[in-house]
Parts: structure tokens; C-alpha cells; sequence
């Protein structure tokens, strides 16, 4: 709990305008960007910690239970807020049923604690033990992402109050051994260390946690930039961003790289005769069909109305051919629930060789060629381009 210095007469102005302003920072991030929910969740732990203390900034021993257990509870929430907003930054699957035991024993254990237990100290050991614990949970998505620097920061300040939190707990020991009640806390010297080391915590944390906010929504609106907001799939600008980031591979010259360019056949009948919403949906479900039948061979890209890309990564001629291939193939069979029940959707494929001196343009070019080739013939078919 964040807790007062030494008086209760009041609670300290500068850390109730630090806490809010925090808290508001991050509600406003959240806001104006609500397809991140890592901000939303650090809000909560802020407001939480805002509201645990307001509340301990005016408790007197006379302070009702009720308004201890409040305060102990946004307290924990404040650790598992942190804890649940790096899960979902790392896109990890939160421990509810283990985070469930923790609180409901943590929980069970307080409430007896206050009615048979008049010295605090134990109770105080208890709910700082429990949010160290809460805290500590957000460190293993943090060491399985470790990819961004941010990352390992992250991970080492969150270690590092989950520390103090224990630390403070021998400071309860050697100060006041099992002697500390509520009519003693709030002169001793323990309610300074506790409020001054929560103080130093909050703050650090909530400075690494904005500046992670912060490098999100650049990442976020980067990768926005670089998207198709219909399908989700790489646009052409991100299709050429993966070119360009790719480097030259050292294998065998039997791997090649390819770009393999595709466009939905007769998709002016499907706009013309079902609806633009309908042809969106077909559209979305052929840009799905698609990214699932790459997996780990290629990335897929809309690159126009009706017309996707994908480069391949290294692997052989043949490989990506027969990944065209059975491409062409699937999606003919993708149900269509918008359309007719005998209208299938088709595509035409045209697929070209990347050379060590090919742009990629260079590329799609020959591509585009081999695609309008597999048209004349027919459609619904793969045409290999010629070399360069």
C-alpha cells in the first residue's frame, strides 16, 4: 500500500498529483489508442494505486476494516493490473486459475489476521509478500519475449520492486519485531520507509512503463502504415519493407526466394452481383486461406483490389511452385456463405524467381506477366514466369 509519512492529518499533495497524472497519462494513451490494451491496464494499476493511497493517507486507528481491506485490495490490484498489462503486451496467456488461488488465500489469510491478530506486522508481511508474488508473475512472458530492449528492462525493474517489496519486510522485524498495531504505525518509522520505498517504486516503474506505452504506439502505428486494414495482410509498402530487411541467404543456391502474385478471378461479377460487403468477406477469406497455406514458406500481401502477393522465403523451385499450386487449388474449395452455393471463387497465379540482381519490382513484374499468362489460358490455374 502506498502509505503516509508520519501524519495522518493529511496525505501528501505531490504524490496524490504524481499518481493521478500517471494515471491519467495512461488512461489518455488507452484512449486514443484502444487496439493496445497494455496502457488500459496499466491505467487500472495506477488508479488503483492512487486510490490505496488516498485511502491509507487518512488512516487513523479508529479506521474501519472495511476501509483496510479496501486499501490492501487496491494494493494487490495494483501488482496484478502490472502483471495482467505485460501479459497482453506479450500476448501471453494470463494465469487466472493460479492468480485466483494466490488472492483467495491471500485473501482468507488477511481476514483472519485482522480479527485475531491486533499487531499489523504479520498482516503487513502477508500483503507485501503478496504483491511481490503478483508482480513476480509478469517476469516469465517478459524472459520468453526478451527480444527488445525494453523488454529486459522491464523485466529487471519489475524484479527489482518485487525485491523492495520483500525487502521491507525484514525492515518490520528490525525496527519494531511483532510489536507494530495501529496505534503505533502511523508515528513509526516503518510507515516512512514503506510510503518512501512504494514512492521511489511507483515512479520508477511508471516511467518505464510509459516510455514501453510509448514505443508500442510508434511500433503499432508503423506496422498500421504497413497493413491492409481490410485483411490485416502486409500492403505493398510492408511487402517491400520485408524485401528490403531480408538479406542474402548462404545455403545451398538449390534454395531460391520467389514472388508469387495471384488475383481472384471474375471479382467484378462478385462486387456487381453480391454487394461490395459481400466481396470484402470473400476477400478477408481468401487473404485467411492464404496466410494459412504459407505458415512457415512465405509472407502473404494484399497488393491491390482483388490481386495478393507473397514472397517466398529460400526454398526450392519446386517447393514453391507446388505451394502455388495447391493454393490455386484450395481456394476454389473455401466456402462462401455470401455467395451463390455453386459460385466458386477461383484465382489465376503467376509466379516469378527472385535473381541476386532483381529489384522487387523487378520481380513482380515478370510475376504479373506469368499471372496475365495463366489468365489467357484459362484461369484458375499457375503459370511459372520466364527467367530474367
Amino acid at each position: 500500500m502506498l502509505n503516509p509519512m508520519s501524519e495522518n492529518s493529511g496525505f501528501h499533495i505531490q504524490t496524490v498529483l504524481i499518481l493521478a497524472i500517471f494515471a491519467l497519462v495512461f488512461w489518455l494513451i488507452h484512449f486514443f489508442n484502444k487496439r493496445q490494451p497494455f496502457p488500459g491496464w496499466v491505467a487500472v494499476a495506477y488508479s488503483a494505486a492512487l486510490a490505496a493511497y488516498i485511502i491509507d493517507s487518512t488512516r487513523t486507528p479508529s479506521t474501519s476494516v472495511g476501509f483496510i481491506f479496501v486499501s490492501t485490495s487496491m494494493f494487490w490490484i495494483f501488482s496484478l493490473a502490472i502483471a495482467k498489462a505485460v501479459y497482453v503486451r506479450c500476448n501471453a496467456a494470463f494465469p487466472n486459475i493460479i492468480v485466483g488461488l494466490i488472492l483467495s488465500s491471500a485473501m482468507t489469510a488477511f481476514t483472519v489476521l485482522t480479527f485475531v491478530a491486533p499487531d499489523i506486522s504479520i498482516r503487513s508481511v502477508l500483503v507485501s509478500v503478496v504483491a511481490a508474488i503478483l508482480l513476480a508473475l509478469a517476469l516469465p512472458p517478459l524472459w520468453k519475449a526478451g527480444e527488445k530492449v525494453i523488454d529486459g528492462v522491464l523485466f529487471g525493474v519489475i524484479a527489482t520492486v518485487a525485491a523492495i517489496f520483500v525487502v521491507r519486510i525484514l525492515i518490520v522485524y528490525s525496527l519494531h519485531g511483532l510489536t507494530l498495531t495501529e496505534q503505533s504505525y502511523s508515528q513509526s518509522e516503518y510507515a516512512w520507509i514503506f510510503h518512501f520505498t512504494s514512492g521511489i517504486c511507483a515512479l520508477g516503474l511508471a516511467v518505464v512503463l510509459l516510455y514501453a506505452a510509448g514505443l508500442d504506439m510508434v511500433w503499432h502505428f508503423h506496422g498500421q502504415s504497413n497493413r491492409d486494414p481490410l485483411t490485416g495482410l502486409l500492403n505493398r509498402r510492408g511487402l517491400k519493407g520485408l524485401f528490403n530487411s531480408s538479406g542474402a541467404d548462404d545455403r545451398d543456391r538449390q534454395y531460391i526466394r520467389a514472388v508469387i502474385l495471384f488475383d481472384i478471378d471474375h471479382f467484378k461479377r462478385v462486387n456487381d452481383q453480391y454487394g461490395h460487403a459481400a466481396g470484402d468477406k470473400v476477400l478477408q477469406r481468401v487473404a485467411k486461406t492464404a496466410s494459412g497455406l504459407c505458415q512457415e514458406q512465405g509472407q502473404v500481401a494484399r497488393t491491390g483490389g482483388e490481386e495478393f502477393a507473397i514472397l517466398t522465403d529460400w526454398i526450392p523451385l519446386e517447393t514453391a511452385q507446388l505451394l502455388a499450386q495447391h493454393m490455386c487449388d484450395s481456394l476454389r474449395f473455401v466456402a462462401h456463405p455470401e455467395l451463390a452455393p455453386d459460385h466458386k471463387v477461383t484465382a489465376s497465379f503467376g509466379l516469378a524467381v527472385l535473381t541476386d540482381a532483381d529489384s522487387l519490382n523487378d520481380a513482380m513484374d515478370r510475376a504479373d506477366q506469368a499471372l496475365y499468362q495463366a489468365k489467357r489460358n484459362g484461369r484458375n490455374q499457375v503459370a511459372l514466369a520466364q527467367a530474367a
